[in-house]
């Protein structure tokens, strides 16, 4: 063995020590530092962290704020850092699943301050679960039944809305449906998934799933790409409507009327050019057939193409007042969301027919369907009421209470300068004198009461 030398900097000045010393040295490093002095930490913290903060009490099933999936929608479509586009996706949905948030949440307190109500957690993150667990605090007024905040104080992403923050709220709101039981459960524990490591070090592939060896034997010579013989073959049985064969099919005249498709097939470098291109394309009988084949409205896929960048009518108000360029509006207008209905909305669409034939016998009309009504004066607005006759366009509102009637209806029974962008924009593009806006409030179980 070649005795090589080597050389380091000490307090005492250069120090060179020979290969077989050095060696002797790192063995005898080694050896007197135990594994616990790097790693035993976090367990040493977690036995430490047995007492609450000050102002806390440790959560239990009877003490933890009631979260709602309307103050939860509420929260992201207000907050900036949770209505990027990049985040409405699939890497937001995984962390609302109950499989990662159940078993990474735990340590979580609780503190009242009139009605403001904090919670505090520790969240042990998914992808080293032998790191030090995150502190994630949510804030939440209990009256107003607001979420104000939800924050991670520690990951790298902290500062943008982290997948912690999300997976803590989609937590406490589990917890608000949880059906009531006899006992209380206390959550002031560790979590399960901060255990992993501590018996199984890890798990070999071949104890997860056994299976025979088979070798592939090629069934045929054919020499065309996969991607050829699934078009050829959806042609000869007739499936040409499928998702993959519409990247291979001309767009319709109607679909040519998206926003993503003018911008596409345009050329113009500035909007006024972009508009004079739009105004080419977006023909009478184009913008006709549009409305017919949007009769659905939310049902039909087509209705959400088209409305995708375009300033409708329920948005003309809020255009028209923001200030800012690049905010929460601008990423709505683009598709932006996150979470499914919530239950006022799941509730409007349930009643929406059985609110439209009541209007029917009331005011003696009959109402049609109106699919989404574009104009080609106007190529990035359009609007799409809930019914029309040949005098009125009708707009369909079921606040859940009385309380939340105040949204659409001022003291003096007036329509919110809000409502009444939305009526004047979708009478412009029908081309209507009249509006017919129409509130549905539940006052009792069995009770409705219809204002017009």
């Amino acid at each position: 063995m070649k005795n090589s030398r080597y050389s380091f900097f000490s307090g005492a000045g250069l120090v060179t020590v020979s290969t077989a010393l050095y060696a002797l040295l790192a063995f005898s490093f080694r050896s007197s530092v135990s594994p616990s002095t790097f790693h035993g930490s976090l367990d040493d913290a977690d036995a430490r962290l047995t007492m609450t903060e000050a102002g806390f009490v440790k959560a239990q099933s009877d003490n933890l704020p009631k979260i709602d999936a309307f103050m939860m929608t509420a929260y992201f479509a207000s907050n900036p850092d949770f209505t990027s586009a990049e985040i409405r996706g699939v890497k937001a949905a995984r962390s609302t699943r109950e499989s990662y948030g159940d078993s990474a949440v735990g340590y979580v307190q609780v503190k009242r301050d009139g009605d403001i109500c904090v919670v505090k957690a520790r969240i042990t993150p998914e992808h080293n679960v032998r790191q030090k667990c995150y502190a994630v605090i949510c804030t939440c007024n209990e009256t107003e039944e607001t979420i104000l905040s939800v924050q991670c104080e520690d990951c790298a992403a902290h500062l943008g809305g982290c997948k912690h923050a999300i997976a803590f709220l989609a937590w406490l709101h589990r917890r608000s449906e949880d059906p009531s039981t006899t006992s209380i459960e206390c959550y002031w524990k560790k979590s399960k998934l901060s255990s992993i490591g501590t018996s199984k070090k890890f798990i070999k592939a071949k104890e997860m799933y056994k299976t025979p060896k088979h070798e592939l034997v090629p069934t045929s010579l054919n020499t065309e790409s996969f991607l050829t013989v699934v078009k050829n073959n959806c042609t000869l049985v007739g499936d040409t409507k499928n998702h993959l064969m519409k990247f291979y099919r001309a767009p319709s005249t109607v679909e040519k009327l998206s926003i993503h498709h003018l911008l596409s097939t345009s050329k113009a470098t500035n909007p006024l050019d972009f508009i004079e291109y739009c105004k080419l394309i977006m023909t009478a009988d184009a913008c006709k057939g549009a409305a017919i084949a949007t009769l659905e409205q939310n049902d039909c896929p087509l209705w959400h193409e088209l409305r995708y960048g375009r300033i409708t009518a329920s948005k003309a108000y809020d255009a028209a007042h923001c200030n800012t360029l690049d905010g929460t509006l601008t990423e709505t207008i683009l598709g932006a969301s996150k979470l499914r209905d919530t239950e006022a909305m799941e509730r409007g669409r349930l009643l929406e027919s059985q609110v439209l034939k009541e209007v029917e016998k009331i005011c003696k009309i009959k109402i049609s369907k109106c699919g989404l009504k574009l104009n080609s004066t106007h190529p990035i607005m359009g609007a799409s009421p809930d019914g029309e006759n040949s005098v009125y366009s009708i707009e369909i509102k079921c606040p859940t209470s009385e309380k939340a009637m105040g949204r659409y209806v001022s003291s003096g029974n007036k329509v919110t300068a809000k409502y009444m962008a939305q009526v004047q924009l979708q009478m412009h593009f029908l081309i209507k004198q009249r509006h017919c806006f129409v509130l549905l409030i539940k006052i009792l179980k069995k009770q409705k009461k219809y204002q017009s």
